[in-house]
């Protein structure tokens, strides 16, 4: 999949300059105005959500965990990626995504009952940087006025940190918009799936180093979500999307098209 997206992102927009075909079926668009086949973003973007927890074990003799459910587990994501994406037909983007992500995950070990232990847990901090390949696709239908999309994205982060970390997500962003002159403005939601694994060392006090294993998953996969955008020239847009609910999010884009 890497080597997919560094194709797209690298070699697909220097392409462009000499195609003019795309998208494929432009008689489907009628008279609309259909924005230029090829386009490079960058998107900045930063989260808050919990997670639950569903497996946890300690490498402790004689010591086992209650039940790992009552853990509270929050999760901050500061992620920025560079995006090349074409329009494949007028209905259809497709899209991929080289990144830069640091997540910090806390594990909160105090309401938990530990037995065998004499003193209770603290917290167990998750935290780590690495860099994000995505593929993707938006399929879109609208006129002059209004428009409705749904953009779906697939990632894989590959971790660099003391721990044997994997982390995959999978998003589905509906919305539903309105156009008015250069601007867009929409509403709608995010549906998002992450499973993320942990191996480890988690030092105790006066007990030293002890291994763990976390698997970690999303708690409330969907958030509400608006935003708006505006359209500079045939080549330059910016937006920004808001997300709210129990999970937070906040989505910065600049694009320009070739």
């Amino acid at each position: 999949m890497r080597a997919i997206i560094l194709i797209l992102i690298f070699l697909l927009p220097i392409s462009s300059i000499a195609d003019s075909t795309l998208p494929f079926l432009k008689d489907l668009a009628g008279d609309t105005e259909l924005p230029r086949a090829w386009g490079v973003s960058l998107d900045i973007y930063a989260m808050e959500q919990d997670y639950d927890i569903k497996s946890l074990q300690f490498a402790l003799p004689g010591i086992s965990l209650g039940d790992p459910t009552q853990l509270n587990v929050t999760n901050e994501v500061q992620h920025y990626d560079l995006q090349a994406d074409v329009w494949i037909f007028p209905f259809l983007n497709v899209f991929g995504l080289i990144g830069k992500v640091n997540t910090d995950t806390i594990v909160d070990l105090r309401k938990v009952d530990i037995i065998g232990l004499p003193f209770p847990l603290t917290t167990l901090p998750v935290s780590f940087d690495g860099t994000v390949y995505g593929l993707g696709f938006t399929l879109v239908y609208g006129t002059e006025n209004w428009f409705t999309s749904v953009t779906t994205t697939f990632t894989q982060t590959d971790v660099r940190s003391g721990l044997d970390t994997s982390v995959d997500s999978t998003s589905i962003q509906p919305r539903l918009g309105l156009v008015r002159n250069n601007w867009r403005v929409w509403a709608g939601g995010m549906y998002l799936e992450v499973d993320e694994n942990h191996t480890g060392i988690f030092e105790l006090p006066f007990i030293g180093d002890v291994p763990f294993a976390v698997e970690l998953a999303t708690r409330d996969n969907w958030n509400y979500a608006a935003g708006a955008g505006y359209v500079f020239n045939d080549r330059t847009s910016a937006s920004l999307e808001l997300g709210f609910g129990k999970r937070q999010h906040a989505l910065f884009n600049f694009n320009i098209r070739f």
